[in-house]
């Protein structure tokens, strides 16, 4: 069995994920990139509130804080689970760090990409030979850090306007936040 059952659980765990987060709205770009934006009025703010540009952090008012890098492209390995032949991978970063009180539980974290004018899903790439797909895992106590590096199967003409959602767990604290552009 090897490596195939940890992939097929992370796969199981994804379309969960993606399955979850299907009614997340989205919005236009706000913030110049590499900038803070500090969510106002936390879970009640409205979608364009929640919606910022690659490299941008978000600010929780718990002391939460998560950064998605811009997408880029990438050729998957011969062995990577969810990219098919004629659209374009993608990878990027989300970071997380937490200088709250309280431990974040990092498995409720939940990332997916939408694509071009439709805002068609991507499905999620895994691909350990290149480093990517693993999602968070573990807790993330105060004042710690953490990255996850991910990967994305974008159908062909969906480059130009990416949106990734970005749900730091299951409650209501911590509401959907969007960063959008186009990869790089």
């Amino acid at each position: 069995m090897g490596t195939r059952a940890p992939l097929r659980a992370a796969v199981a765990f994804a379309a969960a994920a993606a399955v979850a987060t299907a009614a997340a709205a989205c919005g236009g770009s706000a913030g110049k990139a590499g900038t803070t934006i500090t969510l106002p009025g936390g879970p009640s703010a409205s979608p364009k509130a929640r919606t910022a540009s690659f490299g941008d952090t978000y600010a929780y008012r718990d002391g939460l804080r998560v950064t998605v890098t811009r997408p880029v492209r990438f050729t998957p390995s011969g062995t990577a689970l969810g990219h098919e032949a004629g659209n374009q991978a993608v990878k990027l970063t989300v970071a997380l760090a937490n200088s709250g009180k309280h431990p974040l539980d990092t498995a409720g974290v939940l990332v997916t990409l939408e694509s071009g004018d439709k805002a068609d899903r991507a499905r999620q790439v895994f691909d350990s030979a290149s480093g990517v797909g693993t999602p968070f895992t573990g807790t993330l106590e105060p004042n710690g850090s953490g990255k996850a590096s991910l990967a994305f199967d974008v159908p062909p003409g969906g480059l130009g306007r990416l949106d990734v959602a970005v749900r730091p767990g299951f409650g209501q604290e911590h509401e959907t936040a969007h960063w959008t552009g186009s990869a790089g």
